[in-house]
């Protein structure tokens, strides 16, 4: 009975123990436990509510585009995990402030925003395939729902595009694969790449692959550096890209 209570200790342990280290859940279908915290510079804040559930709300663009997301478990066990994420933005307040002179031109300063709501629905499934190695796919759908006059051009802007192309067109589409593991004690890795559709855009795919290194010290702290590169179509054609990032996130 003791090495039987033992063996399933070990195999709750190992099932869950990888999930315990701020950023560890990022595009997973695992969820924080409940009364888990986290936030990054630029990652969302996240809160664990317990039954398999989280809401997330990104600070950084909250003031200028309200949102906020929910992630549901709906299935785990030992070795696989699906989730449900869901997102609401409303992205009208940040169009207008980009529109604004002086802002890099990002967009025309007589640019028509209208009403903009956009949905984000996602589905994931992620499967243990080694000792602390995670292989996440996942499906994204993005709605957008436009109310009023609008005039405003694509905003061709690597890493961007895809994500605001719902806002005009009514629709973007992503597949993706992301997958995680250890190289050290507190070292790891974090491979990804989605592949982006806009059928209703004049840009009409876009593929984004990264590479991302966060170096966990503590249980509550992540530094996290990234590189990311993204080929695509824009109205003007396609083009290619190199993008460095960083993170630091804390968890508590």
């Amino acid at each position: 009975m003791i090495r039987l209570t033992a063996l399933a200790m070990t195999t709750i342990f190992s099932s869950t123990a990888w999930a315990t280290h701020p950023g560890e859940t990022h595009g997973t279908a695992q969820t924080l436990e409940e009364g888990q915290w986290e936030v990054g510079l630029f990652a969302a804040l996240r809160r664990g509510l317990g039954n398999g559930m989280e809401l997330s709300i990104h600070p950084l663009t909250a003031i200028k585009a309200p949102n906020l997301a929910v992630k549901k478990t709906i299935k785990e066990g030992e070795e696989r995990t699906l989730a449900v994420r869901h997102s609401l933005t409303y992205a009208t307040p940040l169009l207008k402030t980009l529109s604004a002179p002086g802002t890099g031109g990002i967009l025309p300063a007589d640019a028509t925003i209208p009403q903009i709501l956009v949905l984000d629905n996602r589905f994931l499934a992620t499967q243990s395939i080694a000792e602390n190695t995670h292989l996440t796919l996942s499906a994204r759908v993005m709605l957008g729902l436009s109310i009023g006059e609008s005039n405003w051009p694509q905003i061709d802007i690597p890493i961007a595009l895809p994500r605001t192309a719902a806002y005009q067109d009514t629709i973007a589409t992503a597949i993706g694969a992301q997958l995680d593991g250890q190289l050290t004690e507190t070292l790891g890795y974090r491979l990804d790449v989605d592949a982006w559709m806009m059928p209703l855009s004049n840009g009409r795919w876009a593929v984004e692959g990264r590479a991302h290194l966060p170096w966990r010290p503590t249980e509550h702290f992540t530094a996290q550096l990234s590189g990311t590169a993204v080929v695509g179509e824009y109205a003007y054609g396609t083009n290619w890209h190199l993008l460095p990032g960083f993170d630091l996130i804390w968890g508590w």
